[in-house]
């Protein structure tokens, strides 16, 4: 059963590059390495800083060995993981770049009996030591919930014309599609659907470009669009904003995942335009939790089977509240 796995939080660093520390122990104390991929877009950034702050100030606080890398794609991921492997460090947690084009790199680090925790991006039927992850099911399942209700009158009437913008081929993705069409009505019809490698700019260049060259028709029937990611989903937006062509716009609802502070400071401005927006909880300081369960690990704590960050539902009812609770406030404790 998976268990529900609460959020601590904190912030720090970015680039590429290794950190090396040690704690309050001696030189041959236990070792931790976490090994993540470098900021393509904001929501990586964020959590570099937290995975960095988390990675050194628990490291010092229980006295272990730490080091963090980061790396621009897979084959220097991969290299990482041979170091660190070759180093003999005692538990190794990783958010791969794409979990199966990891796999072979993974293996090793079981291989030599070293503990893995693996964030994020899994790495399907895989015999690692523990996953944490957020929920992305449910994520998926809440959306299809909530675009039934708010399009239900036109549900009840006939077809409802959506887009769907996805990060990329990962297992996230994969499972916030799924877990949307197991609960959204029947009614609902993507035109389009497109993968942005978790980008602002490719996500807006795609709307416009479909904005621009579909024909009115399409166009206009458009109703609602479901993105994977708060980035893709402000690219999404900025196009429809600036949208000057002679078609009307009839886009009302628009949602997201990660309720990141950008956004959440313009769903008023985007309801005066007519659009809604409704996004999902989740937090890049959660990667402080997978690297909690490698420290558990050192302790000789029981560290096994799936971790699921609970989400939370936000929209134009709820963001206000929302920015005052603990889970927004974690996300932005640290500079």
């Amino acid at each position: 059963m998976a268990k529900r796995f609460l959020m601590i939080g904190l912030i720090l660093v970015v680039g590429v590059g290794l950190v090396f520390g040690g704690g309050q122990g001696e030189s041959d104390s236990k070792s931790i390495a976490v090994i993540m991929p470098g900021a393509t877009h904001g929501f990586l950034g964020e959590s570099i800083r937290h995975a960095e702050d988390a990675t050194e100030t628990m490291g010092e606080a229980r006295g272990y060995q730490y080091q963090f890398l980061i790396s621009d794609d897979v084959v220097q991921q991969a290299n990482q993981i041979d170091t660190v492997v070759s180093q003999g460090v005692d538990v190794v947690v990783l958010w791969p770049h794409n979990g199966d084009e990891l796999r072979s790199a993974a293996q090793q680090i079981v291989d030599a009996g070293i503990p893995l925790v693996v964030y994020d991006r899994l790495i399907t039927d895989f015999d690692e030591t523990a996953e944490l992850m957020g929920d992305n099911v449910t994520i998926g399942e809440e959306t299809g919930e909530y675009f039934n209700d708010f399009f239900s009158g036109e549900l009840a009437e006939g077809q409802v014309n959506i887009l769907e913008f996805k990060g990329d081929n990962s297992t996230v993705p994969t499972q916030r599609n799924e877990g949307f069409w197991s609960t959204a009505h029947d009614n609902f019809n993507v035109v389009n659907e497109y993968v942005t490698n978790w980008s602002r700019d490719t996500a807006q260049t795609q709307m416009e470009t479909f904005l621009n060259s579909s024909d009115e028709g399409t166009v206009e029937s458009i109703r609602g669009i479901f993105t994977h990611d708060a980035e893709v989903q402000a690219g999404v937006l900025a196009a429809l904003e600036g949208y000057s062509g002679s078609f009307d716009v009839n886009v009302q609802l628009v949602s997201g995942v990660s309720a990141p502070r950008e956004l959440l400071e313009n769903f008023d401005r985007y309801q005066e335009q007519g659009i809604d927006q409704v996004t999902f909880a989740f937090s890049p300081a959660m990667v402080r939790d997978a690297i909690a369960l490698g420290y558990d690990v050192l302790d000789g704590e029981a560290v096994s089977g799936m971790y699921l960050v609970e989400t939370e539902m936000v929209d134009n009812s709820n963001y206000e509240a929302f920015m005052e609770g603990d889970v927004f406030t974690t996300r932005y404790s640290v500079d």
